[in-house]
């Protein structure tokens, strides 16, 4: 992600809402984010290459923050229709230890599944999970 990319997004944060599910009966509660999840989504046609196709950007809160750092709660989102849903990890599927998994069609948007993928936020080094915590580099 390009640095005026970066200094974009925080500018407008303060204007955006968390868009992660938050339990039954808040659907239409407005929690105000406090920074972006970023999730490049890519492919590899061959062992040298990979092409990103898109970046997922999703605007989190605080208590979604700590809920995902936790080791508590798996959360499962759709990357096709941007719905979301918290797991307890002892109910979740082959007792996840996964803090994100990304699902490629869901059962709100599609019958077919194309695929999962995770993250793990403490095993992430050189690509920071969350916007503010990205480095952006000096103006020339």
């Amino acid at each position: 992600m390009e640095a005026v990319d970066i200094r974009g997004l925080l500018a407008q944060l303060r204007e955006e809402h968390c868009e992660l599910n938050h339990g039954p009966g808040t659907r239409f509660e407005k929690r105000v984010a406090v920074d972006y999840i970023i999730q490049p989504l890519s492919y590899i046609p061959n062992d040298t290459e990979e092409i990103a196709v898109r970046e997922m950007i999703v605007p989190v809160c605080t208590d979604c923050i700590e809920t995902m750092q936790g080791n508590d709660w798996t959360l499962f989102y759709c990357t096709e229709c941007c719905s979301s849903l918290w797991v307890h990890k002892k109910f979740a599927p082959h007792n996840s230890h996964h803090n994100i998994l990304w699902m490629r069609g869901c059962a709100e948007c599609s019958f077919e599944f194309g695929g999962l993928y995770s993250n793990e936020i403490m095993a992430i080094k050189g690509n920071p999970l969350f916007v503010s915590r990205m480095e952006v580099p000096a103006a020339a």
